[in-house]
């Protein structure tokens, strides 16, 4: 069997597939392996897992079910959900046992810690650091917002010991995303999978809803075919049909251009939920790329810190800053009727002089001389008119901000109120997330509608399996990861919220592939 694409989809579905019996062979187009998955956190959310008792968490499929049922909203399969979460603890348990993955938990509250059946932490799980050979480093995607191998537990806590880091990075320790993609590249070819990089997959071969290999070139490969090559978020074409608003800060790997979803839909597939992704604000540092491609940085927790608010074009707040990613990614698609325009589409993040020195910013250190790409003014009234919006606009969303924030309240957004804002804020401050933006100079940085990527596809069954636009099953042909639809929706439960759904669909796909 093939499978296509060597991010946390295809390597597990690979690793399940081998352990089925099948002969396998990954394709990856890049030279390197572990697409979005290798710039990832690597947290995978596993409701339910083994790990959460020791952390004094008591937690069930059926809460998880109960969470999940509340966060119902957009293009939901129920079906595959409750797949999902009946599977979430065993699949954990199995990654570790084929892999040389060792999880440990992250006090990570989900993203909507008030609803029925959240839980306030450990839901996700990280893989430790681990030590990896040269060889195997340099085929793993190098991730550039990972300066330092420490793990998410250590920065969500706050308890990294630096020399311990340094000490990491002399042996070749790595952490997050890169690290699940070294066990996984191990375990797959432990297994006998062969993996070849550089290479595209042109085709599918095979008649009206079967599909018997894949077409490279001159070349053809038999067997079952596992498409796990990612979305289409790199593709203005599609992003442009497809999307329900502006996105123009994709910040997963290069590459990602639609090509499952091209070959999906030469075979007939269904598709589904094709106007969601996994939303974010971004920044784009003028001197980043990756590949060649401009590289888009993820907005977390310098959004939820205080001394700082977001504005759209016409200077006004318009979100709870400190909320999920996803969910202020969301509310940069707010529609102005009146102006027929997305006011947030052309966003900044403002600041002062209090947060510059107290706080990094994406790859500003404190301590660094400012930038180009820092825009500074020594009064709002000159900031506004550096970045473009209504001096009179911007003056008054900071006196409002800056008049609650004194008492630690935000009635216009509510932001501090959530148990997930004050665990993203600044822990060491008088109010984890508000603080009044008052001291001179002024600072902005321009804030993209961006994505980690895209969540429609081919809509597939419990085992991976396509559906056929006729409603029957496309016989060899399988989708995981975001090549597929995700049956989530419009939602994303909590941290890892991409990676966990797709171990547990991948691991499906695999074995049902091998056993035909």
């Amino acid at each position: 069997m093939i499978v296509v694409g060597s991010g946390v989809a295809g390597l597990t579905a690979a690793v399940a597939a081998a352990a089925g019996g099948a002969r396998v062979t990954l394709v990856e187009r890049a030279p390197v392996l572990g697409g979005t998955t290798a710039l990832s956190g690597g947290l995978a959310w596993m409701p339910a897992n083994r790990w959460m008792a020791a952390e004094g968490v008591d937690d069930s499929p059926a809460e998880a079910r109960r969470y999940l049922r509340a966060l119902r909203l957009g293009d939901v399969d129920d079906d595959l959900l409750d797949h999902f979460v009946a599977r979430a603890a065993l699949v954990a348990d199995w990654v570790e046992s084929a892999t040389g993955v060792r999880w440990q938990t992250v006090p990570y509250p989900d993203y909507h810690p008030e609803l029925p059946g959240a839980q306030h932490g450990h839901r996700p799980v990280e893989p430790q650091p681990r030590e990896v050979p040269p060889g195997l480093d340099r085929r793993i995607r190098t991730a550039p917002n990972v300066v330092a191998p420490v793990t998410y537990r250590e920065l969500a806590t706050g308890t990294f010991d630096r020399a311990e880091v340094a000490e990491r990075a002399r042996r070749g320790v790595i952490t997050m995303g890169r690290s699940l993609i070294a066990s996984l590249v191990e375990a797959a070819e432990a297994a006998g999978v062969v993996i070849r990089t550089g290479v595209g997959v042109d085709g599918l071969v095979g008649s009206e809803k079967a599909v018997t290999g894949v077409r490279m070139g001159g070349e053809v490969l038999a067997g079952p075919v596992i498409l796990a090559s990612g979305g289409f978020e790199r593709n203005p074409a599609l992003v442009q049909t497809f999307l329900r608003g502006p996105m123009t800060g994709p910040v997963g790997a290069p590459g990602l251009d639609g090509t499952a979803l091209r070959l999906a839909l030469g075979a007939g597939a269904e598709l589904g939920n094709m106007a969601e992704a996994w939303w974010c604000p971004a920044m784009t540092v003028s001197t980043e790329t990756i590949d060649n491609q401009p590289f888009h940085r993820l907005v977390l927790t310098e959004r939820a810190r205080p001394r700082s608010l977001m504005v759209d074009s016409r200077g006004r707040r318009f979100t709870n800053e400190a909320r999920n990613y996803n969910d202020v990614g969301r509310a940069m698609h707010a529609f102005d009727p009146t102006g027929f325009q997305y006011p947030a589409a052309t966003a900044w993040l403002v600041f002062d002089s209090g947060y510059r020195h107290r706080y990094h910013l994406g790859p500003l250190r404190r301590s660094d001389p400012d930038p180009q790409w820092l825009l500074r003014a020594g009064t709002l009234v000159e900031l506004a008119d550096v970045i473009g919006v209504s001096p009179t606009e911007l003056a008054a969303s900071v006196a409002r901000f800056n008049q609650w924030a004194e008492s630690g309240e935000d009635p216009d957004f509510g932001r501090g109120r959530s148990i997930y804002d004050r665990f993203v804020g600044d822990p060491t401050a008088v109010h984890p997330t508000l603080g009044p933006v008052s001291e001179p100079p002024f600072y902005a940085v321009r804030i993209h509608p961006g994505c980690l990527g895209t969540k429609g596809g081919p809509r597939t069954d419990m085992h991976g399996r396509v559906r056929h636009q006729s409603g029957d099953l496309i016989k060899g042909l399988y989708a995981v990861g975001n090549a597929a639809a995700s049956p989530l929706g419009a939602a994303y439960p909590g941290a890892g919220g991409t990676i966990g759904p797709i171990l547990v669909a991948a691991h499906s796909a695999g074995l049902s592939a091998a056993a035909g």
